[in-house]
């Protein structure tokens, strides 16, 4: 049985060794003027009901107005740049529109997000649910003896608590055998596999209908005590599939991304300072450098453009689709909580980062916001990898910071977007994108919203999904490895004993089912010693107690910000050289 696949399919992923390729990895790099373009796209998009009145001529042109003249912020790797869009730039962005409109999926309720492949919904699931979840998350709080925070985190549901461990944890394999395996094999792979742990996704079965079931359990949620949270994750799960399923469709590697300004700049005055007659002439020389740097970063170009004749669609045109449909997926659960506290710990947002490690192989992530309480602001923001610009002349950091935002030994990578987190908001995005939270601002108290002392918070519920294309058993999941929690099979141990001395007293076990049942069944005393049930327990091989799973947890943490940090040098921060890369000019 393997852990890591070999052969893959048709999604990219960002568990590469980026330097071994000449320019980069990642997209080809968008033009200050594009990544303009979409933020003026975005803030159209973003309005409630858009898509019925971007035909009105008045309205449209009250759009237009609002862009004239505006300068858009464009971050870069090492600064930002602000830029205008001309009239024939703005009547694109309106036009194109249409595009966005047929790629909208009303059936669902989703749309594209801020970018491309990001795909986002305000309204897959409604108010009771979250509350019906958000109260069960309190019951699985009490419930829970061991547990992950911070002063202003808390990991509800945690998948690192209880991972796969190479060479310790038992995995089951046909026909009745455990075995614990050896790491996989890192070949010419530097950093992005690990030798010691692998998250455990879960097995899901998704119906022709689009229905999720989980298959096996959800690691850290015990399905014994806590059924209500799988019935929620099975509806969440589900209400995300259709936007997994255009994530995953705008990904596929036959569906490369339309840019709106393809091609690169050009000059149309040379008009290059003179050199000093002399070489000895050191003040002339100091001189001539500075006038070349003022003169390469401002003398007149023509920046590339979008087509004369504008838009002339196709945005929505797919050659490949992608249905999860009757599939049997992998995913991974996890549940958190962030807050600022007035006056005492405040979030101060994530470091930019991927989900999980070759060893998992997610290729895109789900998030659900249950709960968002007294937030002002909290933003999920993206970035890409982007490869070297193409058709510029060596040493050209004029043409290139100008035209893309890159200077010479700048990172290689492209901010392409943010959504304010809100209550409700699901939103997937493909692995291939880093993302981070920015520091939480806590609303500004008013009569309205209350004591100016409650802390400002946000609940996000994870689904990590696996490559859906990759061969079932690739990934070890829970199907295979038995729960590791040693509190589990004590509590499990005990209400057995329980159960079995209700039935022999006359009862028949019926209704023993629900949690409130099994709640009350664990405050009475079973018929053996509890030194005995420890005993027992000990004894069961693939076990982990807390205090263990506190120190794999630490571990594991550790290794993982560890590769965030490589996979930023080996892939999302790759140094540009203006003086070398493909297709240069010389």
């Amino acid at each position: 049985m393997s852990t890591v696949g070999h052969g893959h399919g048709g999604y990219r992923h960002p568990f590469i060794v980026g330097t071994y390729f000449l320019g980069g990895v990642g997209d080809n790099p968008r033009t200050l003027t594009d990544l303009a373009m979409s933020q003026f796209s975005w803030s159209i998009r973003s309005r409630p009901h858009w898509w019925e009145s971007y035909q009105d001529e008045n309205i449209r042109e009250q759009w237009a107005e609002s862009a004239v003249g505006k300068d858009w912020i464009v971050s870069t790797p090492s600064s930002m740049a602000k830029v205008s869009l001309s009239e024939k730039q703005i009547q694109y962005v309106l036009d194109e529109l249409s595009g966005y409109v047929f790629l909208r999926d009303d059936a669902n309720h989703c749309q594209v997000s801020c970018f491309e492949r990001i795909w986002e919904s305000d309204s897959l699931l409604d108010h009771s649910t979250f509350s019906s979840f958000n109260e069960a998350l309190v019951r699985l709080r009490k419930d829970k003896t061991l547990s992950t925070n911070t002063a202003s985190a808390l990991t509800v549901v945690d998948p690192m608590l209880h991972p796969l461990r190479y060479t310790q944890t038992l995995v089951s394999q046909p026909p009745f055998h455990s075995i614990s395996l050896q790491p996989p094999p890192q070949l010419t792979d530097i950093y992005t596999l690990s030798q010691k742990y692998a998250l455990l996704p879960s097995d899901v079965y998704v119906s022709p209908s689009g229905e999720a079931k989980f298959l096996s359990y959800i690691n850290d949620i015990n399905p014994q005590t806590h059924r209500s949270i799988y019935g929620f994750m099975q509806q969440a799960l589900t209400s995300l599939i259709p936007l997994f399923e255009h994530t995953l469709t705008d990904l596929h590697r036959n569906n490369p991304l339309m840019q709106r300004i393809p091609g690169s700049c050009r000059y149309a005055v040379w008009d290059e300072p003179e050199p000093p007659e002399y070489s000895d002439d050191e003040e002339g020389w100091v001189n001539y450098e500075r006038e070349m740097r003022h003169w390469s970063l401002n003398r007149p170009i023509t920046l590339p453009d979008v087509p004369g004749a504008g838009y002339m669609g196709g945005l929505e045109e797919r050659k490949f689709r992608v249905s999860l449909k009757g599939k049997r997926l992998q995913c991974i659960v996890r549940v958190e909580e962030h807050q600022t506290i007035p006056g005492g710990p405040s979030f101060q947002g994530t470091p930019w980062h991927v989900e999980g490690m070759r060893n998992e192989r997610i290729v895109a992530s789900g998030f659900i916001f249950t709960a968002v309480e007294n937030v002002e602001d909290c933003n999920l923001q993206f970035r890409m990898a982007v490869s070297y610009p193409r058709g510029f002349t060596a040493g050209d950091t004029g043409a290139t910071f100008r035209t893309w935002g890159l200077r010479d030994g700048d990172s290689c990578h492209a901010y392409i977007g943010s959504v304010a987190i809100r209550e409700g908001l699901a939103i997937v995005f493909p692995n291939i994108y880093q993302y981070r939270f920015t520091p939480l601002t806590p609303s500004k108290p008013t009569s309205e919203t209350g004591d100016p002392s409650e802390p400002s918070k946000f609940t996000v519920t994870s689904f990590l999904l696996v490559d859906p294309d990759l061969p079932v058993g690739t990934v070890i999941s829970t199907r295979s490895v038995p729960p590791q929690q040693k509190g589990w099979m004590r509590q499990a141990l005990v209400e057995t004993l329980v159960l079995d001395s209700d039935v022999e007293d006359g009862d028949d076990g019926k209704g023993k089912d629900n949690e409130l049942a099994q709640r009350r069944r664990r405050r009475q005393l079973p018929r053996l010693p509890v030194e005995l049930i420890d005993k027992i327990v000990d004894m069961v091989d693939g076990l982990v107690d807390e205090d263990e799973s506190r120190r794999c947890k630490e571990a594991l943490t550790e290794e993982r910000e560890r590769f965030w940090k490589s996979n930023d040098n080996y892939h999302f921060c790759i140094p540009f050289d203006v003086w070398n890369g493909p297709e240069m000019i010389q």
